[in-house]
């Protein structure tokens, strides 16, 4: 699985078709923030074809102290390929990419479905449950680069 950085409007297809099928089309499926400067696409491709997706964003949340943070949005795999490590593939990537950039934490909004796939690749729960609009039940998860240095 070859994952590289794509455009935000490569994003589109699957974040409608596995995320968003409540919007009425595609093109319509866009973070506010996608074209921000901070704003990082990643796409994973099998045989010439992306099948998987997410977005990172320069954003921090008052739930977790550390300084420097990154979080992860929209993450999506075309369910034709579920299971076949696409989301393992970019994960791995945002986490390779973020932390060579310095940053302490990577963290997401997690869909109830995929608690156990970030549980798989290191990430820590904040258990309190929300419900995200026209989604469904969420939790928070981080992934921490550095441990927490107290301050003297």
């Amino acid at each position: 699985m070859k994952v590289t950085e794509i455009a935000s409007e490569d994003t589109r297809r699957l974040r409608h078709k596995v995320l968003w099928p409540h919007i009425d089309c595609a093109e319509n499926c866009v973070i506010d923030i996608d074209k921000r400067e901070d704003a990082i696409h990643l796409g994973a491709w099998q045989d010439g074809r992306l099948v998987g997706i997410c977005s990172l964003f320069e954003m921090t949340t008052p739930k977790l102290d550390d300084r420097l943070q990154y979080r992860l949005r929209a993450m999506a795999t075309d369910p034709d390929v579920r299971g076949r490590g696409a989301g393992v593939a970019i994960v791995e990537y945002a986490l390779a990419l973020i932390n060579s950039k310095g940053y302490d934490v990577l963290w997401c909004d997690a869909r109830k479905v995929a608690l156990g796939f970030y549980d798989r690749m290191g990430f820590e729960r904040i258990d309190h449950w929300y419900e995200v609009r026209n989604i469904g039940p969420h939790q928070l998860m981080f992934y921490r680069f550095h441990p927490l240095q107290s301050e003297s």
